[in-house]
């Protein structure tokens, strides 16, 4: 159990996305779902892992674009708004240093 709520739920989400039945026959994306949870187990910190755990979400869309996963889909879209929020954030430190 984790000790912020916020990194507790997104292990959830990610938990029910690698335990999917369809994601069980893609070993590549298992290990990089596991190596997402790893480091949020690690860390607590969702800011840093929703991004990953997002843009894995695409790249395992388009991979399965013939057959697409429902599992995917979800996470993708659960993760969407931290991820959002994280690169703008990321984009306003960055380009903040360049205006003044």
């Amino acid at each position: 159990m984790l000790r912020d709520p916020k990194a507790e739920h997104l292990l959830q989400q990610i938990s029910v996305a690698y335990n999917d039945p369809e994601v069980a026959k893609d070993p590549e994306l298992e290990t990089r779902l596991l190596s997402c949870a790893k480091e949020l187990a690690k860390y607590e910190n969702c800011l840093l892992t929703a991004p990953r755990v997002n843009a894995l979400m695409i790249a395992a869309t388009q991979k399965h674009q013939q057959h697409p996963i429902q599992a995917l889909n979800t996470l993708y879209a659960q993760t969407t708004r931290t991820s959002e929020y994280y690169w703008g954030v990321a984009a306003a430190t960055i380009l903040g240093g360049t205006l003044w």
